[in-house]
């Protein structure tokens, strides 16, 4: 007498109003902020971001990340 029984249909439509529907708003969002210019791609790194470190003496590679 305790136990509900739950339409399988019922539990569908709780899946995608709790998981699909926010997920395509927010690729909806990005997607016209993207469209209207408020998100851009970014820059090209510049030609030496990759060069060797001068004070990097013992042969070791910083493996091309910004900090050393």
């Amino acid at each position: 007498m305790d136990r509900v029984n739950l339409n399988p249909l019922f539990v569908i439509f709780l899946y995608i109003l709790r998981c699909l529907v926010p997920l395509g708003l927010m690729l909806g969002v990005s997607y016209l902020l993207r469209r209207f210019g408020f998100i851009k791609e970014p820059p090209p790194p510049p030609s030496d971001w990759n060069d060797q470190d001068e004070n990097n003496h013992n042969g070791a590679t910083n493996g091309g990340l910004a900090h050393g």
